[in-house]
């Protein structure tokens, strides 16, 4: 985890040394994965994929204050949200396993 969190803080542009933001940063990263294997509907991401965390963990960060939003209007300008796990981020991760003829018994 250390790993993803410095490249966090390198993409951020923060300084490695600084920790006051640490306990932040790794909640983006813990929520980036949880939402990843939520997605992609399995219980262990491979570690090929922990450079795509920090891409998505990073993506939240900088929209902490837009969530839940699709569109945003202020005077002239506009902005669309994209919602979910962002296009650039699915298309680096495994496709979704699909659970096939599994039944419940109660």
């Amino acid at each position: 985890m250390n790993e993803q969190l410095d490249l966090m803080k390198r993409l951020l542009g923060m300084e490695l040394t600084d920790v006051s933001k640490d306990d932040i940063l790794t909640h983006y990263l813990n929520k980036a994965r949880n939402n990843i294997l939520g997605y992609c509907n399995i219980a262990l991401l491979p570690p090929v994929y922990d450079e795509v965390v920090v891409d998505y963990a990073v993506y939240l960060y900088k929209n902490k204050d837009s969530v839940g939003l699709t569109d945003k209007k202020e005077g002239e300008r506009s902005v669309k949200y994209e919602p979910g796990i962002p296009a650039s981020i699915r298309l680096s991760l495994p496709l979704p396993r699909i659970q096939v003829g599994i039944e419940h018994v109660l």
